[in-house]
């Protein structure tokens, strides 16, 4: 009996390290959804009750052309949008929580699978308090936006008024590091004085550690203490009033997932 002809097989093969890479444009057929879609996580330790959150996402972002929301993963879920506008909206409205937990959201990346997104950051409109008069400019506004984490946007409609209590600030902050609450600095008199800093639709913060996504009750820092004093580094003072719209009842602006759709495809 005639053997197998093993002239071309190499036995190095299977070691070999291989595979294909291809090129694909945003604009190929099979990828056109994605580029309508933001992956997001709830910054909190515990499960999202996924249907009330989708009510309540949907009720906050009113997406004129509706939004699907699935659940890709376990603490990762998938936001499809029907038009860029609606997507662009979400992004900029932005920071969004659901039941104090913020919510992190990032453009879906082509070609990057979506558990490797970086979900560490979020834009926050800040408020600078006390600023010393002949402060209120935008250069120095860059200067203390990149203290609190990275500039953004600087909001000159909050410069129409002839006096201004606060100067407004678009800041990327990373939710890893300890929240700012404050920083000095000097008036024209040569005087040191401290700006206090109070962001908007802060969602859950830690007044011992000020790390996002857990109170006092869950930190580490704190169980780490010898012995806790009551000492309290941070409060509420930092949370500008949340006056967002809450809507109990069903959502017109949430559309129903398709099964077998491109979208779910990508899971």
């Amino acid at each position: 009996m005639e053997g197998p002809n093993v002239d071309n097989l190499s036995l190095q093969e299977d070691d070999e390290e291989g595979g294909f890479c291809f090129d694909v444009e945003d604009g190929d057929e099979e990828v056109c959804d994605l580029r309508l879609c933001l992956v997001g996580r709830f910054l909190c330790d515990k499960p999202i009750h996924v249907m009330s959150m989708k009510k309540r996402v949907a009720d906050l972002w009113r997406p004129v052309k509706g939004v699907a929301i699935k659940k890709a993963s376990e603490g990762l879920f998938l936001f499809q949008f029907s038009h860029k506008l609606d997507m662009e909206a979400a992004i900029k409205g932005g920071p969004w929580t659901f039941g104090s937990h913020l919510l992190i959201i990032e453009r879906v990346q082509i070609g990057v699978q979506l558990e490797n997104i970086p979900l560490f950051h979020v834009d926050f409109w800040v408020q600078i308090h006390n600023l010393p008069a002949g402060l209120m400019l935008e250069k120095v506004g860059r200067t203390i936006a990149n203290f609190i984490g990275e500039f953004v946007e600087y909001d000159k409609n909050n410069n129409s008024s002839f006096w201004r209590q606060y100067m407004r600030l678009r800041v990327k902050v990373d939710v890893r590091q300890p929240l700012k609450k404050n920083t000095r600095v000097k008036n024209k008199g040569g005087d040191w004085c401290t700006v206090v800093f109070k962001y908007e639709n802060l969602g859950l913060f830690c007044f011992v550690c000020g790390i996002l996504g857990h109170s006092e009750q869950k930190c580490e820092v704190r169980f780490a203490m010898d012995e806790d004093t009551g000492f309290r580094g941070r409060s509420n003072d930092l949370r500008v009033e949340n006056k967002r719209f809450v809507n109990g009842g069903s959502s017109k602006w949430l559309k129903e997932e398709v099964e077998g759709s491109r979208m779910a495809s990508q899971n």
